[in-house]
């Protein structure tokens, strides 16, 4: 079976750092919808989630993501994410992230999975970002997608954190249908108790609804 050279390095990096506990972090949480670029991953249900990364002094990263998912009479079991990177901080509060991105779904029929690569750019709480599908596990489909968004957040003096996002999914692919989604959030956290999100997400796709989902993440250092 094809293997990517991202998947490879990425799983061998995690193997090394998990003995190296320096910089090392884990994440957990829970949300009732995964929802992803405006399109729930779970049917609308719930899903439980976790994390392990490790980011070094340099800015080099690496990480490994994962989830339930539930796609309809296509596949219904765990998303596993690996990735790996670099970021830094710039000068008046500027930063990029630039790195790339498998997203793997285990099982028999390996055609979900996917890679991407991706830049990010940050300026006093706006975001934006572009990623680029590079290619997929035995099909073309997702090779040549485009993914751009915007993003603002920022928080309120009694604490409450706020966002604002948009974006635009352009596919490649023949009779795939381009679309646009927003999100809409607040967010509180809590000194040991983790942080909450509540969330709207809304999309362009046809017969679809706006999403809203409430979510509870807390990270770790080791």
């Amino acid at each position: 079976m094809k293997k990517t050279l991202l998947t490879m390095a990425v799983m061998g990096s995690l193997l090394v750092v998990s003995q190296a506990q320096a910089g090392a972090s884990a994440n957990i949480g829970v949300t009732s919808d995964y929802i992803w670029r405006g399109v729930t991953q779970t049917d609308e249900g719930a899903a439980v989630q976790a994390g392990l990364d490790y980011e070094a002094d340099n800015g080099l990263y690496v990480g490994t993501w994962a989830s339930n998912v539930d796609f309809p009479d296509v596949y219904n079991g765990a998303e596993v994410d690996v990735y790996a990177g670099y970021k830094k901080d710039l000068k008046g509060e500027l930063n990029f992230d630039v790195g790339a991105i498998r997203y793997m779904y285990p099982s028999e029929d390996m055609a979900l999975d996917a890679t991407e690569v991706y830049a990010k750019a940050g300026l006093k709480g706006l975001e934006a970002e572009v990623s680029y599908g590079v290619d997929t596990e035995g099909t073309d489909t997702d090779e040549g997608n485009l993914y751009y968004g915007l993003g603002y957040s920022g928080e309120f003096s009694n604490g409450i954190g706020y966002g604002a996002k948009i974006g635009r999914v352009d596919y490649e692919a023949d009779g795939a249908s381009d679309y646009s989604h927003t999100q809409l959030s607040l967010s509180k956290g809590f000194d040991k108790a983790g942080d909450v999100t509540l969330a709207v997400d809304d999309s362009t796709l046809p017969d679809t609804d706006p999403l809203v989902s409430v979510s509870w993440a807390k990270s770790f250092d080791f």
